[in-house]
């Protein structure tokens, strides 16, 4: 169904957002503050279904506008359900870097599908986009995310000590990053 698609994998594929539907349920997912932590979301505090609509909307109007970020809906091929996000806040062209954010409404779905959307979301980053380096921030007690990163060649580029509170106690924010040679070099399955 989706196995000739850029955005698509065996399990899941990336489409756009749509602000109306996947609010909705990505409200839901906000709740948790490790989601938030993911997603680096400014509220101390979950999100609307009204909030993020509005988020969305202009966040879409600007990346049609400026083309400099971008947002994705992961969904699961068999059902077409949302089970996560991944987003580009913003793209520095002149550089050709840029930070991105992928979350999961739920640890099931990460351990299931992530592996897989980070390397769809990988191919958007490098392969269409033409980025050079991709960065991502990831809290240290997040120990899935931080594996599923280092599966897909990301390598631990700084640690920002006690950057991030959760669960009553300060932790780390690991920063990874990839850069393109090093994305192509494991694509082809060429040794750098």
């Amino acid at each position: 169904m989706f196995e000739h698609e850029l955005m698509a994998g065996k399990n899941v594929h990336l489409t756009e957002i749509d602000p109306e539907t996947d609010a909705m349920v990505e409200a839901a997912w906000t709740q948790d503050p490790v989601y938030r932590l993911l997603m680096e979301y400014d509220k101390p505090r979950g999100w609307t279904a009204d909030e993020l609509k509005k988020y969305y909307e202009a966040h879409l109007k600007d990346s049609d506008e400026h083309r400099n970020e971008f947002h994705f809906g992961v969904r699961a091929n068999t059902d077409n359900r949302l089970v996560g996000i991944f987003t580009i806040p913003g793209v520095e062209w002149s550089n050709r870097s840029m930070k991105f954010h992928i979350g999961f409404g739920h640890v099931n779905d990460l351990q299931n599908w992530g592996t897989e959307a980070f390397r769809l979301g990988l191919n958007y980053i490098f392969g269409e986009l033409n980025i050079y380096l991709a960065a991502m921030h990831v809290p240290q007690f997040c120990r899935e995310m931080v594996e599923v990163v280092e599966e897909e060649g990301m390598q631990l580029t700084a640690r920002r000590r006690e950057a991030v509170f959760y669960n009553g106690r300060y932790w780390a924010e690991l920063v990874f990053c990839i850069q393109h040679p090093i994305w192509m070099a494991r694509r082809t399955g060429v040794a750098e």
